[in-house]
């Protein structure tokens, strides 16, 4: 097997080919990770980390001391060179992030306006508490990102389309971008939005939830509320 200069976008199109083509159905365990290594003379930490990743994005999902499961057969693979940006905070642009946030505009409000409609109270209470969580963790990026992450996936999860929440995973599944727009524009405006979003949704305010929704998407709506707050 030729070996690509990216191995792990290798191992993750193998992957993707086996559960295109039903090898690896819906609920099965995949091959382990030596067993992969063995099949595609890679090592265990390249085989590791794309695994990882498509724990992230929803794909699969790994359980400690039971292997790894397929989650969604529909994979979808994002262009790196425009999520990735070459792979470090330092080297994003912001044409990178504005494509990116392009993308999350175009999908996420209308996500918000059919979830505002049938909203659980189980569903905008654990908004509530996503949002406490990550209001604690400003000044923590990390953290904050993946509270940032589960905000609009929990989001994109209650509106029921597997598509559609594999399409949100991997918008969201890059660190760097939400990183920079945090070096960028603070932390503040982001949770601002969280709040304003689940109390539309919490009143079933459909509109509002998508106006708040396309506002939190907008860049300059970010700088203009982040200016607000200071």
């Amino acid at each position: 097997m030729d070996k690509p200069e990216n191995v792990i976008d290798h191992i993750m199109q193998y992957m993707k080919s086996k559960i295109d083509d039903g090898s690896w159905a819906i609920g099965e365990k995949i091959p382990s990770e030596n067993e992969l290594c063995r099949e595609l003379g890679y090592s265990r930490t390249s085989i590791r980390s794309a695994i990882q990743r498509y724990n992230v994005l929803g794909i699969l999902k790994s359980e400690r001391g039971k292997g790894t499961f397929v989650c969604l057969d529909q994979v979808y693979l994002p262009d790196q060179r425009i999520l990735n940006a070459s792979g470090s905070v330092e080297k994003i642009e912001m044409k990178n992030y504005l494509t990116w946030l392009q993308a999350r505009k175009l999908i996420e409000p209308e996500i918000a306006y059919a979830v505002a409609q049938n909203a659980t109270p189980e569903l905008v209470k654990k908004l509530r508490q996503i949002n406490y969580e990550q209001h604690n963790a400003i000044g923590n990026s990390l953290l904050y990102n993946q509270k940032e992450m589960e905000f609009h996936i929990t989001i994109a999860e209650a509106y029921g389309n597997p598509i559609i929440s594999n399409i949100i995973h991997q918008i969201l599944g890059n660190p760097n971008m939400l990183t920079y727009g945090n070096d960028k524009f603070g932390f503040l405006g982001g949770i601002y939005y969280h709040f304003l979003i689940t109390d539309a949704i919490a009143r079933h305010d459909a509109k509002e939830a998508k106006k708040l929704m396309d506002e939190h998407d907008d860049v300059k709506k970010r700088v203009e509320n982040f200016v607000q707050t200071e």
